[in-house]
């Protein structure tokens, strides 16, 4: 009887654990063939603390913000801003010509001066931006009071005299400065132009100006680090000339450190043109810097404009970030630094009426966005 009555028991048992363990409804697989949107991944948690940029990429790259000299103020929300998440600054304005040297001879210290303080303060970085350029220049530097073009002699001088006068002050405290900016053609698909003639410079010198100014920039300070920065770098027609200016000044014993990749770019730009911009700056051997990143939330400059932060928006823009990144992280071996063109989403030349770009990783009020969780989601598990 005890056995009898120990095995019907043991039936009982087994009956409710095989129904225990039959999955409800709600724990069903999906099987419709769409994937789920956290396969892989941990599921959600909305207690996920955004780790600082600069402390997310310590391993990789410094992190940068172009500003301005009102942002160098740890008592404001940008000053707190740059001193939680960046650790590199580049002046947006106020160190290119016209903002130091507006009248030959009269050098405007004070907002340079600011950001520069506040850097060593903080134990930021400092790029210098920039020191020869044909736009953001006073004419005086290229005109005489006829409106002729200078002698090439003369524009020479002042443009050693200017390069001299910027780098010297700031010795040891910018470590690299973006020396030439933009001399290279531009929308050129069949490459038969190769330098802006429409510059001053180029006019006045020749592309030689372009070796000068990295001759002077290097005599000035020779513990500079010193880069040419150039816009659509990653197309063909652009990134083609860029590499035989850099290799040319290279062969030439020109003073040259790296190539400034602005980063100018937008939702749908392309993986392949960056790989393919990276893989052959790589053969030049010399250090690549994202110098003026942001990344526009439109597919296109012709796409209808929003004033609001849509999903779609949003979804884009970790798709486009998460690969940049991705990127950015599989090259850290030459990539010395990423810079973007501002803090947040509140301040960015891209914006216009009726069209906003929201092109940072931090939004109007300088807080994390969803594709700021989703780099850090990459580099926490790259």
């Amino acid at each position: 009887m005890k056995k009898l009555g120990l095995n019907f028991w043991a039936f009982i048992a087994l009956s409710l654990f095989i129904f225990s363990c039959n999955p409800s409804d709600e724990m069903q697989p999906d099987l419709d063939g769409k994937p789920d949107s956290n396969d892989g991944k941990e599921p959600p948690n909305e207690e996920v603390k955004a780790v600082p940029l600069k402390e997310l990429f310590k391993d990789y790259f410094p992190i940068g913000a172009a500003i301005t000299p009102q942002h160098a103020d740890p008592n404001t929300l940008h000053g707190k801003a740059l001193l939680e998440h960046f650790s590199s600054v580049t002046a947006e304005n106020v160190m290119k010509p016209d903002q130091l040297q507006r009248n030959k001879g009269e050098f405007t210290w004070n907002n340079a001066d600011k950001i520069v303080q506040f850097a060593k303060e903080h134990n930021i970085k400092v790029r210098g931006h920039c020191l020869t350029w044909h736009s953001q220049t006073a004419d005086w530097m290229f005109y005489d009071e006829d409106g002729e073009l200078l002698p090439k002699e003369i524009a020479l001088d002042q443009l050693e005299e200017h390069i001299n006068t910027v780098v010297s002050r700031y010795k040891g405290d910018v470590y690299a400065w973006d020396v030439v900016n933009e001399a290279l053609y531009d929308w050129d698909p069949d490459g038969l132009i190769f330098y802006r003639e429409d510059s001053p410079w180029y006019q006045m010198i020749g592309e030689s100006y372009i070796d000068s100014a990295f001759v002077y920039a290097h005599r000035a300070d020779p513990d500079a680090k010193l880069f040419y920065n150039d816009y659509n770098s990653i197309f063909g027609w652009k990134r083609d000339k860029i590499f035989e200016l850099v290799k040319r000044l290279k062969e030439n014993d020109i003073p040259i450190d790296g190539i400034g990749m602005q980063g100018h770019w937008f939702v749908g730009t392309s993986e392949e043109d960056i790989r393919t911009t990276l893989d052959l700056y790589k053969q030049l051997g010399v250090e690549i810097q994202i110098t003026e990143l942001d990344v526009s939330v439109y597919l296109s400059g012709d796409e209808t404009g929003s004033e609001t932060y849509t999903e779609a928006f949003s979804i884009r823009q970790k798709q486009a970030y998460r690969m940049i990144f991705q990127v950015l992280l599989d090259y850290s071996d030459i990539i010395s630094g990423v810079t973007f063109w501002g803090i947040g989403d509140d301040g960015t030349w891209l914006d216009k009426p009726g069209r906003k770009a929201f092109p940072f990783l931090l939004d109007e009020n300088l807080q994390p966005k969803p594709v700021y969780f989703e780099v850090q989601d990459l580099v926490q598990n790259y």
